[in-house]
């Protein structure tokens, strides 16, 4: 049994999750928030391995208009992630809608107009977690997939924040076939696609000119439940969030098989990409998005190349790509 899997562990896991989730709860919000940034500041300068996995990434992405510094903010940018998913799960709902700014608002209304199941998709940007409250906002119902943690108790503290969002919240068990049927019953699902899935599935997808290994399960299960694909985001802005709805697309636009699977995921990292490189602070670069984190422990160890190892593994990798 390892540390993490103790007994011991877990249960000061618990206790510092509850302690921290009740401080959220009963501080002034610009302290809370503070005390977050002051976490993820801490987290910046203590944990070397993730600050050096933003930094490599994030000139790897941006080249020449990287500019040092912006990796602190992308830490700090987590303690906002923290409170805010925490204090806007007990937020009354008129008190939310001060909060949250809605905009494109027409193409939500185009999609749901199609009458087919609607996939909105977004990424690991901004702070994805407040799109679980648009049944509070728009009285929409959609449903999303999450994982179960080990422990019930821990477990039972997240769903209790997740529950009063007004999303529905679907098991991981059988989560393909699962999602696919809610969209050919015409219901809504959320997805988030910025993530490499397994190695032996991933299809390549080009993301900041580089070859970035993909999961292909959202485009395929768009694919198979006939879908319409609607790209939405929540970005923090002068203390609010902005959510913005996207242009919705056919999935059925994209074609049949493999070449619809492939052609839709471009179209999904290149969106994310586009947002990205507006708010590129908020995004998750602490996420190995190229590469395995073993395998960017390998090479901050021993100073290789990035990209030439990125490129590298996409070659080995063409003729199944």
């Amino acid at each position: 049994m390892s540390l993490l899997e103790s007994p011991l562990y877990q249960e000061i896991q618990y206790r510092a999750s509850k302690a921290v989730i009740r401080g959220i709860r009963i501080m002034p919000y610009r302290a809370a928030i503070g005390l977050g940034r002051l976490i993820g500041l801490a987290g910046w300068l203590l944990d070397p391995f993730h600050r050096k996995t933003v930094q490599i990434q994030m000139r790897a992405a941006f080249g020449d208009s990287y500019r040092p510094g912006i990796d602190r903010r992308v830490f700090m940018n987590h303690g906002d992630i923290l409170v805010d998913t925490v204090r806007y799960a007990y937020m009354k709902d008129p008190q939310l809608r001060e909060r949250i700014v809605i905009e494109g608002q027409e193409h939500l209304d185009k999609a749901l107009a199609r009458g087919k199941g609607l996939m909105m998709i977004t990424g690991h940007i901004g702070n994805w977690e407040i799109l679980s409250h648009l049944p509070r906002l728009l009285g929409i119902r959609f449903c999303v997939m999450a994982n179960i943690r080990k422990d019930p108790r821990l477990e039972s503290l997240v769903d209790e924040i997740r529950s009063r969002s007004g999303a529905t919240i679907l098991p991981p068990k059988g989560k393909a076939l699962m999602l696919i049927r809610e969209l050919k019953r015409g219901n809504t699902i959320g997805m988030i696609v910025d993530q490499r899935g397994k190695r032996s599935e991933s299809l390549f997808c080009d993301f900041f000119s580089l070859p970035a290994p993909t999961n292909p399960a959202p485009a395929f299960i768009a694919v198979k439940g006939d879908a319409v694909i609607l790209p939405v985001h929540a970005v923090k802005q002068n203390g609010r969030y902005l959510i913005r709805f996207f242009e919705p697309r056919e999935a059925s636009s994209f074609g049949n098989g493999h070449d619809a699977i492939r052609g839709l995921s471009r179209f999904m990292q290149s969106w994310i990409e586009s947002v990205i490189r507006q708010y590129p602070d908020q995004w998750f670069w602490l996420h190995c998005r190229w590469t395995r984190r073993s395998e960017m422990r390998r090479l901050i160890r021993a100073g290789e190349d990035f990209t030439a190892f990125v490129l590298s593994q996409a070659e080995k990798a063409s003729p199944n790509s």
